[in-house]
């Protein structure tokens, strides 16, 4: 399976952009011109995105890119963060990576640190509400904020450039369907399309890509997903149903199991509960009924559970808390 159930947005980003050629091909476009002019793309190569922590064991970002600067033997390193919510934290989640980068050179005794852009990709539901100096994560006068850390990230915010401006920048139709596809997925299915028409010309190992994105974050089962496609294309795909069906044997799996996961915590918290409660009641009043005790185990909503857990401890008659029990279900 080639896209995560859990974290489709993650998935996809990193399948479409840890490929070096996609990567550049998408910078050359959205990165700031001052930068671009002086970064030589010829030479830029993915870079490893875990480094050691002494605190959290290790970190991640999603992407880390290394390239000469100015044609000369000197480097940066410009690390992708991609987020599809609003994280306010982001910049500082960047500082600690920068700081694991530069710990491990002066280790090695580098007479000068390596620069390092950040650069944010972001397609959330929500506006962008991210901080884009380091700076403004403090409230203080403006004559104090020059003595502060100082740094800047470039953003790329889908939500700030239109579907034909993507369409005329990139010239691979591989990265313009996944940045549309990301800007576009939590629109309405009538306006994704377009978007899914471009798709269809691609390869079958490239189109799957969007394609299990696609149903995974719309929910679609494979007979109306393939109806669309259909609508869309004029014609039956045989290709692409046996690709469905390989893969949707995957995804049903995967599911499956997620399903099962939440399904078992839920139970587990619920058996938790009440227990608790059971054990609360028998403390602090005496043996909890056969009847009540049935009623407490017939109860499947953990808010409800939470809420007589609290009541223990707040109603000082049996009585008058076994009422409570009856009134809460």
């Amino acid at each position: 399976m080639e896209i995560s159930v859990d974290k489709p947005h993650d998935s996809l980003f990193k399948k479409v952009f840890r490929d070096v050629d996609n990567t550049r091909d998408f910078l050359k476009s959205y990165l700031p011109k001052d930068l671009a002019s002086r970064v030589d793309f010829d030479s830029m190569n993915m870079s490893a995105t875990e480094k050691d922590d002494a605190e959290y064991n290790s970190s991640y970002l999603d992407l880390t890119v290394e390239c000469k600067l100015d044609g000369k033997d000197s480097k940066i390193y410009i690390i992708f963060e991609h987020k599809s919510y609003q994280d306010s934290m982001t910049l500082m989640q960047i500082m600690r990576y920068c700081m694991l980068i530069w710990e491990d050179e002066i280790k090695a005794n580098k007479k000068s640190l390596t620069p390092i852009i950040p650069f944010i990709f972001y397609h959330g539901e929500r506006k962008s509400a991210l901080h884009s100096n380091f700076r403004d994560y403090f409230e203080i006068t403006d004559d104090l904020k020059k003595y502060l850390l100082s740094f800047e990230m470039v953003v790329f915010d889908t939500d700030k450039v239109t579907n034909d401006e993507i369409r005329e920048n990139i010239n691979n139709l591989f990265v313009v369907s996944a940045i549309l596809m990301m800007k576009n997925i939590f629109n309405d299915i009538n306006q994704i399309k377009p978007i899914l028409k471009d798709i269809i010309e691609l390869s079958d190992d490239r189109k799957i890509i969007f394609f299990e994105y696609f149903a995974t974050k719309k929910q679609l089962t494979e007979k109306s997903f393939n109806k669309l496609i259909t609508e869309l294309k004029g014609e039956e795909m045989p290709s692409l149903a046996k690709m469905w069906r390989d893969e949707g044997l995957e995804i049903g799996r995967e599911i499956g199991r997620e399903i099962g996961k939440e399904i078992g915590e839920k139970r587990g918290r619920l058996q938790e509960l009440q227990d608790t409660i059971k054990m609360g009641f028998e403390a602090k009043f005496s043996q909890l009924s056969h009847k009540l005790l049935l009623q407490i185990e017939k109860i499947t909503e953990i808010e409800k559970l939470q809420e007589i857990k609290r009541a223990i401890f707040m109603i000082n008659d049996a009585d008058e808390f076994q009422r409570f029990v009856k009134k809460t279900i």
